[in-house]
């Protein structure tokens, strides 16, 4: 690298690969600096300007360099929806991202703190991120996971309710669960996968899961502790009730590696009962650390639709190939690990830093970290930081 070069030819070689979205040279030049300043990190809070690296405040916010790329996010004229399908054609060549029929679709969240009554999708809403309702924005994300490497595939903000003139009853409101659906129609056809993965918001939603039923999507839900259902007295009416009826017999140990590499033994058990079983559309498998005490933070339930094996004929069953309470188990215990991840690489990108109000420019810069989400993002960092 000459000393005069300002970007790092590693960074300056994939953003060749995407100018063809780009139809300007200045807008070539603005992305790749973009990129350059979510790499290298900043503790500062305004996008534009911590990218740039001038001063925070009035004074930075007018320098010409945030100007520039303030411009490149709210005024340019690229398309977000190019460089989303650009970046995707490029995961379709790579040996660790390329179509997988191991891979499963991951259903996650993004919800950070923002504030502004005339800035787009801002309400106050339940954010993940703070554990809380605070004001902020939610954006649902479908990703894909393959046995070597994970990455976003499509994303949708939630848009609360305040901002459509009707409120819920407008036609253009949707709720997360219809996010969600409508994500893995968009994708399921052009990436091959295991099953669906999602967690109890998603789980304990009857239009979400309705629908997967409906289109004969594999899935593997997670659900409350709390989920119940009517039943008559004396019968079991939920399933932690479930659960604490198996005998010790239907616990089987298995090892359960974590995203550090950790393992722990967890226990797994299908049971039956109300919903769930033999001849229902639904299999229930419990995972827990403790079968005596099943914890309620670390104790899992699942529902999946996938058959146990090729004598299974109990009706909404999908005809793929069979998995066994483990396999079930192993397939959820994907979702944390990638959570987990995922939330650190958007912190790291500057996911909610965005010094923006619109709707365009939002999804701008999105898709900008979008091109560094997933694990793939800590070998471009390595080559920035001068390590390889």
């Amino acid at each position: 690298m000459t000393q005069d070069r300002v970007v790092p030819d590693p960074l300056d070689a994939y953003c060749t690969q995407l100018d063809h979205v780009f139809h300007r040279p200045t807008q070539r030049e603005a992305l790749r600096l973009y990129l350059q300043g979510l790499l290298l990190g900043t503790e500062r809070h305004t996008t534009a300007t911590g990218i740039a690296h001038t001063a925070p405040g009035k004074a930075g916010s007018q320098h010409k360099a945030a100007q520039r790329l303030q411009w490149f996010l709210s005024e340019s004229t690229w398309n977000p929806d190019e460089l989303h399908h650009a970046r995707l054609e490029l995961m379709r060549r790579g040996s660790a991202t390329a179509p997988s029929a191991d891979a499963v679709l991951v259903i996650d969240e993004t919800g950070d703190r923002k504030y502004g009554t005339h800035t787009a999708h801002v309400g106050r809403q339940y954010l993940g991120s703070l554990g809380k309702v605070d004001s902020g924005i939610v954006s649902v994300h479908v990703l894909y996971d393959t046995p070597q490497a994970y990455f976003p595939l499509q994303l949708r903000p939630y848009t609360p309710a305040h901002h459509f003139p009707r409120k819920t009853n407008d036609p253009a409101f949707r709720t997360k669960p219809q996010l969600a659906v409508e994500l893995i129609e968009a994708v399921r056809h052009d990436w091959p996968y295991r099953a669906v993965v999602a967690d109890c918001l998603y789980g304990r939603n009857e239009l979400f899961v309705k629908s997967l039923l409906t289109s004969a999507i594999p899935f593997v839900l997670s659900l409350p502790s709390s989920y119940a259902w009517w039943h008559e007295q004396g019968q079991p009416g939920g399933v932690e009730d479930l659960a604490l009826r198996a005998v010790p017999t239907d616990w089987q140990p298995f090892k359960r590696t974590f995203a550090d590499g950790t393992e722990r033994v967890f226990w797994r058990a299908e049971v039956s009962g109300g919903p769930y079983g033999p001849g229902r559309a639904l299999r229930l498998i419990v995972v827990t650390p403790d079968p005596v005490k099943l914890p309620h933070e670390t104790t899992e339930y699942l529902i999946t639709n996938v058959r146990e094996s090729e004598k299974d004929r109990s009706p909404g069953r999908v005809p793929v190939t069979p998995a066994a309470s483990l396999e079930v188990a192993l397939l959820y215990a994907r979702r944390p690990r990638i959570e987990q991840a995922y939330r650190e690489v958007k912190q790291h990108l500057g996911w909610t830093h965005c010094q923006a109000r619109s709707d365009m420019a939002l999804r701008r810069h999105w898709m900008i970290c979008q091109g560094f989400g997933g694990a793939s993002v800590q070998d471009v960092s390595l080559l920035l930081e001068g390590r390889r």
